[in-house]
């Protein structure tokens, strides 16, 4: 049972009172921060938060890190602190990981959407940038807030693997998890893909000719072969990051979980391919928060997209289902959520999110494990 924390909510309601009620309320025993965030408007869905005592909403910074980096393990991208100082000149990291060892919870961090700050990467980065058909920067082609540094520029690979190892080596975590957007959605006829120096020479050793295709669809767009090419470059691609990040965390620690946050049934768009990704990931949490929506018509599709990663990804390798536990979300569909993640042989639940979520919410978790016989009352 697993619940993911932001660094302005410790600082807000103290990391103790956050963690009292999260396993007292949701039975949860495993705790991750979110150390590097993309930039969104929070409680999402608008309104406010719910039982923050300081604060009604927050403007989650572009990309800042909330703990403190060993910086001698990186080159030259470093991960940026946030421009406030009751965020930055705390470890929240290390607040989060020592709480949570003292109760026995286990702990992560999750690399989010976006890596690098579009400050940075329309600037002192630019050279980073993925480059579309064109030459061109791809930047918020497909997603107006992104800037993604092309994966196979070697400062990308590089940071990943400081990432990795900082975080691993200085806090000890369980498990580090990611939902990182590597490319932009958008198709090479919008401006989205990566045809750099740098993916030209990776793409020969993934077999694919990036040149050819390129010229291809610089001719037609829409070339079928052509796109096939690319999309599997751009697979081959994301499977070496996640490949990365797994030797590069192995190395320092063997029983270090690399989890992937699925994050949407469109994830072929971002250049993500589960069997590919198969070998160099230890957990996957497939992220479904359908109960937010408030709507139980929907939730007869929730079994279909967890069922479809499982026969993608062949056990034993765990799955974790999730549950929207705030916006619409009511404690019938919460209980409900939970059946069909206990029904579905799920290895375990994550929730999403603890800042929006409401107590009656919170407790519907627990009810829901009562109910199918995973907790006793």
């Amino acid at each position: 049972m697993s619940a993911s924390l932001y660094a302005w909510e410790l600082h807000d309601e103290g990391v103790e009172h956050v963690l009292d009620n999260l396993q007292e309320m949701a039975a949860v025993n495993s705790v991750y921060l979110l150390g590097i965030m993309h930039p969104e408007a929070r409680p999402v869905g608008g309104g406010t938060f719910p039982h923050n005592p300081i604060r009604k909403t927050w403007q989650a910074e572009d990309a800042r890190c909330y703990w403190h980096p060993e910086t001698a393990r990186y080159g030259r991208v470093k991960p940026r602190l946030s421009d406030f100082a009751w965020l930055n000149e705390t470890d929240w990291l290390k607040i989060l990981v020592d709480a949570a060892r003292k109760r026995g919870l286990e702990v992560g961090m999750e690399l989010s959407h976006s890596l690098i700050d579009q400050e940075r990467m329309r600037g002192e980065m630019a050279d980073l940038q993925a480059r579309n058909l064109h030459g061109e920067p791809v930047a918020g082609a497909g997603i107006k807030w992104l800037t993604a540094p092309c994966p196979n520029h070697p400062a990308t690979i590089e940071y990943l693997r400081a990432l990795a190892s900082d975080t691993v080596a200085n806090y000890g975590i369980d498990y580090l998890q990611s939902c990182m957007m590597n490319f932009d959605p958008a198709t090479p006829d919008r401006g989205g893909g990566c045809f750099c120096e740098h993916c030209m020479k990776a793409a020969g050793g993934f077999g694919f000719d990036l040149a050819e295709i390129k010229a291809a669809l610089l001719v037609d767009p829409r070339d079928y072969r052509a796109l096939a090419g690319w999309n599997g470059f751009r697979f081959a691609s994301v499977a070496h990051v996640y490949q990365t990040l797994h030797k590069a965390a192995h190395a320092l620690k063997p029983t270090v979980d690399i989890r992937y946050n699925l994050p949407s049934p469109t994830y072929p768009f971002y250049g993500i391919n589960l069997p590919l990704m198969r070998p160099h990931l230890d957990s996957v949490r497939v992220l479904d928060y359908t109960e937010q929506d408030g709507n139980p018509a929907l939730m007869a599709h929730k079994r279909g997209w967890f069922d479809s990663a499982k026969q993608q990804l062949q056990p034993p390798l765990p799955l974790l289902s999730t549950i929207g536990v705030r916006m619409k979300a009511t404690p019938e569909l919460v209980r409900e959520g939970v059946r069909i993640a206990v029904r579905a042989g799920a290895s375990g639940i994550g929730l999403g999110h603890y800042d929006g979520a409401t107590f009656p919410l919170l407790r519907a978790v627990r009810e829901g494990l009562v109910e199918t016989g995973v907790l006793t009352a």
